[in-house]
């Protein structure tokens, strides 16, 4: 297993046409999940556009080689096997994988639009490699949801019985009379079953799970959840079928297993054989892993303060048609006084920045994208936020931006947060909340 990171060091590549082939697949699901990959960095020569066939944001390739862009996860395809891990642990040494899984794991607890189905008390095999990790967490939480509370519901049933059950289908029942087969009556009910749709799509998950793990302990987990539904038929499954499952507010607890299922169903190839995943990935963008992680953070411990908004976008620059749509990472508007602050989360570090830098790091673009939202927004208050490179953050930035129509001056303020910690994720939730609070209070 070769292990890399975002915009790291290349790797050979044995397949690129196959993998290239699978990658492009791979993003026809994804890009359901994930918008369009901003153009902001490093731009590759095979990703003309966000939408052709022949589009994939996940790796760049030069002959070949390959290296990882900005999405980490893990990538099996035939013989190629590789985990990517984010850039911000890429020039630290002595990291290990369970560092770098831990912070993962904590940062996608607080994103909304990125769900990733896991409970904090599961996270005790953090040093096997990432894709039997995930498997161990897929395998613990759906075992853990279907022991506590088996899964029955109301499913329509077709069947020809010799007496009525249900509702009489006249039209099946008139073809079949066409025959004379009349003492046979079509019925459509709905009995209240185990053996159900969502049952067989939880089966079929975990029995391609089991093909695919080496680790004992998710071997036994997933054994168990097949022998819990020993019931239900095995069949094989689409991802088609979870957008037609209906779950009960009494089955909330389900809603995680359904994510769960998406992703397995979603990130795989079939074989010609059933039940073995011959190639599986799960990735996720790094870009809006940060974003969210902000947000959701500002939104559990400051909203009492402010109102939260994620990807705000009702204003445009150019109205009657509106075109040039402004879409805010995060907007925060001060419950007491109106006034609006203006948040854009920057995944760039900004690597050994100096002090004889003018410009902080900061891009000319991302500059003039600032200004027009701020002006557009009727704010002076703008924050950008950068993650952080060392334990010591990078000291706080404020730009002014004369306004000569109004003779006020646009706030800009460049702020690193802390992101990561050598220390754990734990020193990252103390202290992040301290730097946003010193911040956020410095706004009012």
């Amino acid at each position: 297993m070769n292990t890399i990171f975002e915009y790291g060091k290349q790797i050979a590549v044995d397949d690129r046409e196959g993998l290239e082939s699978y990658l492009c697949s791979l993003w026809t699901d994804y890009k359901e999940i994930w918008p369009v990959q901003r153009e902001n960095e490093n731009p590759d020569s095979n990703s003309d556009s966000g939408s052709g066939s022949k589009y994939q944001p996940f790796l760049s390739f030069d002959g070949k080689k390959a290296r990882a862009r900005n999405y980490v996860g893990f990538i099996h395809f035939e013989n190629f096997n590789i985990e990517i891990y984010p850039k911000v642990f890429r020039n630290k040494s002595g990291v290990s994988k369970e560092l770098m899984h831990r912070h993962l794991f904590y940062w996608l607890s607080y994103c909304k639009r990125v769900k990733f189905p896991f409970t904090q008390a599961f996270l005790d095999n953090l040093e096997l490699e990432l894709p039997e990790l995930i498997m161990y967490l897929f395998a613990k939480q759906i075992h853990e949801v279907i022991s506590i509370r088996p899964f029955s519901a109301y499913e329509e049933v077709q069947e020809a019985l010799f007496t009525p059950r249900g509702r009489i289908n006249f039209d099946r029942y008139a073809t079949r009379m066409s025959y004379g087969t009349y003492h046979v009556i079509d019925c459509d009910y709905e009995p209240f079953i185990f053996d159900n749709s969502l049952n067989r799509i939880i089966k079929y998950c975990t029995r391609l799970l089991l093909s695919k793990t080496r680790f004992i302990e998710t071997q036994r987990i997933l054994n168990e959840i097949i022998f819990m539904l020993e019931d239900v038929d095995d069949q094989v499954c689409f991802t088609q079928q979870l957008q037609t499952l209906r779950i009960p507010s009494i089955y909330s607890d389900y809603e995680e297993v359904v994510q769960i299922c998406h992703m397995i169903l979603e990130n795989q190839v079939y074989s010609h054989q059933e039940y073995e995943m011959k190639n599986w990935s799960l990735l996720f963008n790094m870009e809006y892993i940060f974003e969210d992680f902000i947000a959701g953070y500002i939104q559990k411990h400051f909203s009492d303060i402010f109102k939260v908004e994620s990807q705000k976008s009702d204003l445009y620059l150019h109205t009657d048609p509106n075109t040039f749509n402004l879409q805010h990472d995060i907007l925060l508007t001060n419950k007491k006084t109106g006034e609006k602050i203006i948040v854009d989360t920057k995944y760039k570090p900004r690597w050994n920045l100096e002090k004889s830098d003018p410009k902080k790091g900061i891009a000319q673009s991302d500059m003039y994208q600032m200004i027009s939202y701020a002006y557009r927004r009727g704010t002076d208050k703008v924050l950008l936020i950068y993650p952080n490179t060392s334990e010591k953050l990078a000291e706080d930035h404020v730009f002014l931006i004369n306004n000569a129509l109004t003779n006020q001056k646009i706030k800009i303020k460049a702020i690193d947060v802390p992101f990561w910690s050598l220390d754990g994720h734990s020193s990252v939730e103390e202290n992040l909340k301290v730097k946003l609070g010193n911040i956020l209070s410095d706004e009012l």
